[in-house]
């Protein structure tokens, strides 16, 4: 089978759980918010409530879903150079998705109980 392009892309997900793991490390020994990572670019930290509980919370979930990133491209680049299964293929294919849903979970959700006042609070604000 051969990695080709596939063993980039697995690379590409091994960096993307590893940065995840940083910024959620980082988040949790500095309280630096990373806003393409917590936040969407358009969201400032201001709009935090609590801004340690938002932390805690997202900390946790950014972690796992980093962790499961960085070990399905372990899987994969493993399965790629040397077992060729596509039972693996699969697995780590489930865990990516699995691990995309829980960060995806953990930012709506996140952004609901850390934020919600405060965008209703802006959009009174603008309507005003």
């Amino acid at each position: 089978m051969g990695a080709g392009v596939g063993g980039m892309i697995d690379i590409l997900f091994f960096g993307s759980g590893v940065y995840l793991i940083y910024t959620a490390v980082m988040a949790k020994k500095n309280g630096n918010i990373v806003s393409n990572v917590m936040l969407a670019k358009s969201v400032s930290e201001n709009r935090i409530k609590d801004k340690l509980g938002f932390i805690d919370y997202m900390y946790k979930r950014i972690l796992l879903a980093g962790v499961m990133i960085v070990i399905a491209s372990i899987i994969h680049l493993v399965n790629d150079y040397y077992l060729y299964s596509s039972t693996l293929t699969w697995i780590g294919i489930i865990v990516i998705l699995a691990a995309i849903g829980i960060y995806t979970a953990a930012y709506l959700r996140g952004q609901k109980m850390y934020m919600q006042a405060q965008e209703k609070k802006d959009t009174e604000k603008k309507s005003k």
